[in-house]
């Protein structure tokens, strides 16, 4: 009989930031003490159950990075072995699709979930353009990141900018990321939970996202995707692309996806406290 590993179990909304390479070892460490700061009120406990945070640094801290959460919230273990929901996880930016071996240069699924790594961020439109990896590299990497008992962040989005036609925008986006997010769906087995972010490559590092409308009906036709698909684990899906403060509440994007991938309009605490104030109100 096939052994499941055990995943994170994932409350209502989740909020998670990649810092890139924008941070200097010093400063990310920093700037995950000031999250994780009371006094900053950025995880309050109430929304325990509800809200997750989760922090995705360089690899070169993630170690110091899995020392402090470890230290911060010594009942995360326990709480995944009790299924509850964390109030906070820690992520990597990439792996490789095999758990040890020859591979110079390239991070080991099973290293990173020996030092409490969670999620694994895969796919992101700067890998697939400076680095040439398709969707197969993108289904390898999801398929090693769940055997680990981790969960895949794939990052999938159109290259198109659209036109002025909304319906035709949509559609054409679809199209686009429907093979993308066939090849993981295909690649991770049933049970496993997933994580799509939509991030219309389009939007990336520009000033303002994509508008409401056109996130709205793409994510419709990605979890129309996804349910047709048949699967047992649960699938998430967050926006990113210029996403931060003012995003999500009334008008916004609260009912349209599970969360948001934030970037740079995250890299200051008081922007991750802007956003964490509007998804409380939703809660």
């Amino acid at each position: 009989m096939e052994t499941r590993p055990s995943y994170p179990l994932l409350p209502k909304t989740l909020l998670i930031i990649s810092l890139k390479m924008y941070f200097t070892p010093p400063r990310t460490i920093a700037y995950l003490r000031d999250l994780l700061d009371p006094q900053n009120e950025i995880l309050r406990p109430e929304n325990r159950s509800k809200l997750l945070l989760a922090l995705i640094p360089d690899f070169l801290t993630i170690y110091p990075c899995s020392e402090i959460i470890q230290s911060h919230f010594p009942e995360l273990e326990q709480q995944q072995q009790q299924q509850q929901p964390p109030r906070f996880l820690l992520g990597a930016q990439d792996c490789f699709w095999e758990p040890l071996g020859p591979y110079t240069g390239e991070v080991s699924p099973s290293c990173l979930q020996s030092l409490h790594v969670s999620l694994v961020e895969l796919g992101h439109a700067e890998r697939r353009a400076l680095f040439h990896e398709t969707d197969e590299h993108v289904g390898r990497k999801a398929a090693a990141v769940s055997a680990q008992g981790m969960i895949p962040l794939v990052c999938v989005g159109e290259i198109a900018v659209p036109g002025p036609v909304m319906a035709d925008a949509v559609r054409n986006a679809i199209a686009e990321c429907m093979v993308q997010v066939q090849a993981v769906l295909a690649a991770v087995p049933s049970y496993a939970p997933l994580i799509f972010a939509y991030e219309p490559v389009w939007a990336i590092g520009k000033p303002v996202p994509a508008s409401v409308e056109h996130v709205s009906g793409v994510v419709s036709g990605i979890r129309e995707i996804v349910g047709g698909s048949g699967r047992e684990g649960e699938v998430r899906i967050l926006y990113g692309g210029s996403a931060g403060p003012g995003l999500w509440g009334e008008g916004g994007l609260g009912n349209v996806v599970d969360g948001m991938f934030l970037g740079r309009f995250a890299h200051e605490v008081e922007g991750v406290r802007k956003v964490v104030r509007e998804v409380e109100e939703t809660l």
